[in-house]
C-alpha cells in the first residue's frame, strides 16, 4: 500500500493521540467467591473491646441467602449495631503496581441486601451507604482510652459522605418494596477514586458500610470486579 508524506503524518499523528489516550499501567481483578473469601478479610469498628459476640460480628463465605440460589456462593458481612455506629467492612491486599503513584480506581459490585429504599428503623434509616475505596497502608482498629475498638483511617459513610479514602457507591437499598434478599449491582464506573500506592506498589481495597440504624445488617457480596488505571 502506497501512502504520501502527507498521508503518513496524519497516520503518525493518530497513532500517537493513541497511545497517548492509552493508561500507562492498567490492572483488572474479578473476585466471584466461587472457591473461599479469596484474599479479602473482614474488619469491624467503633464497638466495645470484648463484645463481638453481642454484636453478632460476622465474615465468612457463604451461600446466598434464600430466596435466591443458594448454591451460588458469596461473601457474607454481618453485625447487629447496638453502639448506632457500628462500622463493617473487608479489604484486600493488591500488589505489584507502581509504586508511590495515583491510580484512578473503579469498583463493579454484585450483591445481596434485603433493605427496602427510603426505610425508617430504630436510630436511623437501615439503607445505610456503601462504600468502596483504599489506603496506602494496612487498614485497621485502634482502641481508645474507654476500651473501644476505632478505625485507623476517616470514615464519613454514615452521613453519606465520600472522601478520600472511601467514595459512596450508593445504598443498599434496592426497591422500596424490598422484603427479601434481592440481587442488585454498585459502582463508581463514572467517577473513579483516586488511590495512591505505597512504596512497595501496595494498595489495600476497602469495601462496606456505617451503621447508625440500631439493628442487624447482612450484606453478601457476589462478585466485586476492581480496575486500577494510571494515566500520567
Amino acid at each position: 500500500m502506497r501512502i504520501t508524506l502527507a498521508g503518513y503524518l496524519i497516520l503518525m499523528s493518530l497513532t500517537g493521540c493513541n497511545i497517548k489516550d492509552q493508561p500507562r499501567d492498567s490492572r483488572e481483578i474479578t473476585f466471584d467467591f466461587t472457591d473461599g473469601t479469596q484474599g479479602w478479610t473482614g474488619m469491624f469498628s467503633d464497638y466495645p473491646q470484648g463484645e463481638e459476640d453481642f454484636y453478632e460480628l460476622e465474615f465468612k463465605w457463604s451461600g446466598l441467602p434464600e430466596p435466591l440460589d443458594t448454591n451460588q456462593m458469596a461473601v457474607k458481612l454481618s453485625g447487629n449495631n447496638h453502639s448506632d455506629d457500628l462500622f463493617s467492612y473487608m479489604f484486600t491486599r493488591v500488589r505489584q503496581l507502581i509504586p508511590n503513584t495515583t491510580y484512578q480506581v473503579t469498583f463493579e459490585i454484585a450483591l445481596a441486601s434485603n433493605v427496602a429504599t427510603n426505610s425508617v428503623g430504630i436510630g436511623g434509616s437501615p439503607d445505610l451507604a456503601l462504600g468502596a475505596g483504599g489506603l496506602a497502608y494496612q487498614p485497621g482498629d485502634t482502641v481508645d482510652d474507654a476500651g473501644w475498638h476505632r478505625p485507623k483511617f476517616n470514615v464519613a459513610l454514615q452521613s453519606g459522605q465520600s472522601n478520600d479514602v472511601m467514595q459512596v457507591l450508593g445504598t443498599l437499598g434496592v426497591t422500596d418494596t424490598t422484603t427479601v434478599y434481592t440481587l442488585t449491582d454498585r459502582d463508581n464506573i463514572l467517577e473513579p477514586i483516586d488511590l495512591t500506592t505505597n512504596e512497595y506498589g501496595d494498595l489495600y481495597l476497602l469495601i462496606g458500610f456505617d451503621s447508625g440504624f440500631e439493628g442487624k445488617t447482612s450484606v453478601y457480596f457476589k462478585t466485586v470486579t476492581i480496575k486500577l488505571k494510571y494515566w500520567n
